[in-house]
């Protein structure tokens, strides 16, 4: 089945930290756990039931089986670990779940000594953040349905955002964004960002004859949305009324964006035929390319966040390095450089190199973000 698509353009940056959440909430909805753990395992600090030790506190291993029910759900995660039998791929999302508990534990002791909370109305607001960029309600509680993730879960995961963001403002991390940095990204991105927006809808059909016809029904005043709820090939959109969102340049096939631009707001042309069939258009708005000026504060706030990110990650890789941290010698050991927990290779392993891809656990760089969604999208 053939998917036409566009990608939604990116809303301003009013809150700074909206982008950040979305990466972590999608983060938290991705991450996958370790196998059931026997209930009398002792750390090396004599905790008995306890996967990791940070700062004195404890990270009980049921908080990494809960995790581990949840990547039951995700089909990919399944299928690795039914042919897992050197145990190489358990032991290596054993390390990825244990690496994210230690440092958000280390980030919640590190808000404590600063004093810093995170009140029930900034996790309201950065839930709201994360469901606009992941499209609207619906998409998020299709991903937190996948997930199996509760909602004291989900605010886990926003809580943690807030923290980091507020430690951030408090410890002056990142540095200030210079005028130059502001022009060239403009630069960069002033034709598929920048430039002239237009919001369209379009019916998709495979014949011209049957275009043809939608067009002159439409002429003599049919419903669009109705019509292309009965007649579109696009799964992506017919059930939406045909509607596409936002289109810029470079978004679409040249044909398809020669004719949204070229068509005034309202008009309805066609048919017009790209790879896809042909289509049907209208044009339902449109607004003018923003000027450097126009965007500047727009993209300062983003160059902002992206370096605050940065600055905020090289501190907390410093707290991971000076941390305390004891781990369960059954899960590996810790590494302070990396911050991350190592896992000891699994008996078997050696003699089966290879059997289990490495590249195939699920990590935060492997979610997809915004502005990742592809112009055109096949799949059969």
């Amino acid at each position: 089945m053939r998917t036409f698509r566009v990608r939604a353009r990116r809303r301003p940056y009013a809150d700074a930290r909206r982008f950040t959440a979305t990466r972590l909430l999608l983060s938290g909805l991705a991450v996958v756990a370790m196998t059931a753990c026997s209930s009398g395992t002792v750390t090396g600090t004599g905790q008995p039931d306890a996967a990791v030790t940070v700062g004195g506190e404890d990270i009980p291993i049921t908080a990494v089986e809960d995790r581990f029910e949840q990547a039951k759900a995700n089909p990919q995660v399944a299928q690795q670990l039914q042919g897992d039998e050197s145990g190489q791929f358990e032991a290596q999302v054993q390390s990825q779940i244990l690496s994210q508990l230690i440092l958000a534990e280390i980030v919640g002791q590190w808000a404590d000594e600063l004093g810093i909370e995170a009140s029930q109305a900034e996790l309201d607001e950065e839930r709201e953040s994360v469901i606009e960029q992941l499209g609207g309600e619906e998409q998020f509680e299709q991903a937190v349905e996948q997930a199996g993730l509760s909602e004291a879960q989900i605010d886990d995961q926003l809580r943690q955002q807030v923290l980091q963001t507020k430690i951030a403002e408090e410890v002056g991390a990142g540095e200030e964004v210079t005028d130059a940095q502001i022009e060239e990204f403009y630069k960069q991105n002033k034709a598929t960002r920048f430039g002239e927006r237009a919001e369209a809808r379009h019916i998709l059909v495979k014949g011209k004859a049957k275009a043809d016809q939608l067009k002159q029904e439409l002429d003599g005043g049919a419903d669009f949305a109705q019509l292309a709820q009965e007649n579109s090939t696009d799964p992506g959109s017919k059930d939406n009324g045909g509607e596409l969102g936002e289109v810029t340049s470079g978004q679409t096939v040249p044909a398809f964006e020669e004719a949204v631009f070229g068509a005034e707001e309202g008009e309805i042309v066609g048919p017009v035929k790209t790879e896809f069939g042909f289509h049907i258009i209208q044009v339902t708005g449109k607004s003018p390319a923003q000027t450097l000026e126009d965007a500047r504060a727009e993209i300062e706030t983003e160059l902002a966040q992206g370096t605050q990110n940065e600055g905020l990650q090289k501190a907390l890789m410093q707290r991971a390095k000076n941390a305390e941290v004891d781990v369960n010698p059954r899960f590996g050991k810790w590494d302070p450089d990396t911050g991350t927990v190592t896992p000891e290779e699994p008996l078997g392993a050696a003699s089966e190199a290879g059997a289990s891809d490495p590249a195939a656990v699920p990590s935060e760089g492997a979610v997809p973000s915004e502005g990742a969604v592809p112009s055109e999208q096949t799949s059969e």
